[in-house]
């Protein structure tokens, strides 16, 4: 099996390539990375790995031809700043983006992903082999929630829902029955320290996907910095979509969340 990787920042890659060799050990695995985005330790996870500059769309096809790859996954983020910072774009990116219909990072990915598969590339579920890694429905670190807190996650569900399928973002803070902030642009963790800044201490923070989220490239996760942070500032719970949230290094991450006192907990959009 030979399969590329289109790797973003944080520990997705990496955490996504291991287990790819793990239950694969032959398989040929081929990461296209980028500066300043991409961490090094993806060159020990792989066979081999291209660095690129962000924006370079004609390089990237390059490879995927040199390579003759025929499978792809994309995974871990681009910080979302790079929408609008376009120092290294190439021509051929330029034109594609001046063809969507808006700068929403949804509709820049999906144009890319429909520009490679004119070339025949085909894009694999970001958590095909991270299954494992999912959040599952209820509470997963053993905690029993208070009616503090009961009353908080049914509230933030509710309004989670609707939320997410504005395609702004995919996180909410809520406290005390009241929508403290909102991710846009800026991403999961400064949208939590602004709530943090807003509202203090027990907060309880929701992470869901959009109505039918492409999770080719855009799948809500999150790690130990996040819940390092979630320590930090004190918060009440972590609210996560069953069966389509990742949680990177899933049993570290419960087993850290039940000493930190953060109850872990997974729920279906209404």
């Amino acid at each position: 099996m030979k399969l590329g990787i289109i790797a973003g920042n944080r520990s997705l890659p990496v955490i996504l390539s291991r287990a790819i060799k793990e239950k694969y050990p032959d398989s040929e695995l081929i990461a296209i990375c980028f500066h300043k985005e991409t961490s090094l330790l993806i060159k020990s996870c792989v066979d081999k790995s291209y660095w690129l500059r962000v924006g370079e769309l004609s390089a990237i096809k390059n490879i995927i031809k040199k390579e003759g790859l025929k499978d792809c996954i994309m995974a871990g983020q681009i910080s979302p700043v790079r929408i609008f910072n376009k120092r290294h774009w190439d021509k051929e990116l330029i034109t594609l983006v001046e063809k969507t219909k808006d700068m929403r990072p949804h509709s820049i990915f999906s144009a890319i992903i429909s520009y490679f598969e004119g070339f025949g590339l085909h894009f694999l579920d970001s958590t095909l082999y991270l299954k494992k890694n999912l959040a599952t429905e209820g509470v997963m670190n053993g905690f029993s929630l208070s009616v503090v807190a009961e009353d908080n996650v049914e509230f933030g569900i509710k309004m989670v829902s609707r939320f997410v399928d504005l395609d702004i973002g995919q996180t909410i803070v809520v406290k005390n029955k009241s929508v403290v902030a909102l991710e846009a642009l800026e991403g999961t963790d400064n949208t939590i320290k602004r709530g943090y800044r807003l509202a203090g201490r027990d907060c309880v923070i929701f992470k869901f996907s959009k109505l039918n989220q492409d999770l080719r490239f855009d799948v809500p996760v999150v790690g130990m910095s996040t819940l390092k942070l979630l320590k930090k500032i004190k918060a009440q719970a972590l609210v996560l979509e069953s069966d389509k949230a990742l949680i990177l290094d899933k049993e570290k991450f419960l087993e850290d969340s039940r000493r930190y006192s953060i109850p872990v907990i997974g729920k279906a959009k209404l």
